[in-house]
């Protein structure tokens, strides 16, 4: 492993997602003896948190403020695209006074807000003179029909920064499309773990006791919004499966403005239906432990559509916790349970949907009837010793 003593970790995005990210990504290199510096527009809480739970190495924490950003880079001028990075550098040489230590590496979560295609990379590496790599989302150019392979990327194409000389490599989520991105920017290319917190409360709580005991005999199907998710499809599950056999969990915040016109009629037809096989908890959840407390009360966790180039923040969570899943086949999600196995996909449709649930319905009690080491081998996938492993790749230069 090279030289590498602090690691400079840039969070542009407060999502559930990258919450998560920036706690496992410090622990993980924690254990690598690293010092982390994070920078976060959450960065108090972050810096609570971390503080909290590594008490005993917590001169090796340093959490700085970032201002969130969701915007393309591309759409950025030039002229605001490079005062963005000497900013950024600035904000980092100021962190070194700070920490009175040198950055050695740089990670962007995501890299997509931190890249331009029509940037000169001689330009970047002078305004960002730091080793850097960073976690790829958007991989549709190495999709079908999209950046040509075993070519060197050019200027203007989408992935020509990663050409930089400061450029280490390149991260990704997929897994599907990595080695179309390693035939481009002949760097190293390392898939991430989609990384989830499961830990569980000490006890189970009373919302967990009471799902359990309104379900009685009924299969619990359940779902939780974590992100900016559409549970379109799982509404009119909840409003059309059989009422004597399921019974529908839906946790985290259902903000009308994000709901679509039908998903708010299929609501407030559930909700005046007077059925009791229906459980909706409207607030936002913010402590994992929450989360996965609820999560185990499910037999079938449904997978909402959300950002189709990701895996669903709930996948990991329902393999640990050796949950089948059930998903939409026309993006990440899809390929992922496809691969893997671990539940049934559909298209979205309400009798496709209630099939597949039948289906996982036949074949309980899951222990018996479903091969649950798919899901064991999923969340293996998904663990801290596989980011462990991947730490250690991307530190190799």
């Amino acid at each position: 492993m090279s030289d590498v003593f602090c690691v400079g970790l840039v969070f542009s995005r407060d999502q559930y997602r990258y919450r998560t990210y920036a706690r496992l990504y410090v622990e993980a290199l924690l254990r690598l003896q690293k010092t982390v510096a994070i920078f976060s527009p959450n960065w108090i809480e972050l810096n609570n948190y971390l503080h909290t739970h590594f008490r005993d190495q917590a001169k090796r924490i340093h959490c700085f403020a970032v201002d969130e950003s969701n915007s393309e880079s591309n759409k950025v001028a030039k002229m605001s695209f490079l005062l963005r990075q000497l900013a950024l550098s600035r904000r980092l040489h100021q962190a070194e006074r700070s920490m009175q230590t040198k950055i050695d590496f740089v990670f962007f979560a995501p890299v997509d807000d931190w890249i331009k295609p029509k940037f000169g990379k001689g330009l970047f590496d002078w305004a960002f003179p730091y080793n850097w790599s960073g976690l790829l989302i958007n991989m549709l150019p190495y999709e079908e029909n999209g950046l040509k392979l075993n070519v060197d990327p050019k200027y203007g194409e989408s992935d020509y920064l990663f050409t930089s000389k400061n450029c280490v490599g390149v991260c990704t989520l997929n897994r599907f499309s990595s080695e179309a991105l390693k035939s481009r920017v002949y760097k190293k290319v390392v898939v991430m773990p989609d990384l989830s917190e499961l830990d569980l409360p000490e006890t189970t709580s009373k919302i967990a006791q009471q799902i359990r005991k309104m379900a009685k005999h009924k299969m619990i199907v359940g779902t939780i919004l974590l992100e900016e998710e559409n549970p379109e499809n799982f509404l009119a599950l909840a409003n059309e499966a059989p009422f004597e056999e399921y019974f529908f969990v839906c946790a985290g915040s259902l903000d009308a403005s994000f709901l679509s016109e039908r998903s708010r009629d299929i609501l407030s037809q559930i909700l005046s239906s007077g059925r009791n096989n229906n459980y909706f908890m409207l607030n936002n959840l913010e402590e994992s432990e929450d989360i996965n407390d609820i999560l185990c009360t499910f037999d079938v966790c449904y997978l909402n559509d959300g950002d189709f180039q990701l895996p669903h923040p709930l996948l990991t969570k329902a393999a640990h916790f050796s949950k089948p899943v059930i998903g939409s086949k026309r993006d990440m999600i899809g390929k992922l349970v496809q691969t893997f196995n671990t539940g049934i996909t559909v298209n979205g449709s309400v009798n496709e949907s209630i099939n597949a649930l039948a289906t996982m319905r036949y074949q309980m009690p899951f222990e018996k009837n479903f091969d649950l080491s798919k899901l064991k081998n999923y969340a293996q996938l998904q663990s801290q010793e596989a980011l462990r492993d991947a730490w250690e790749m991307l530190l190799l230069f």
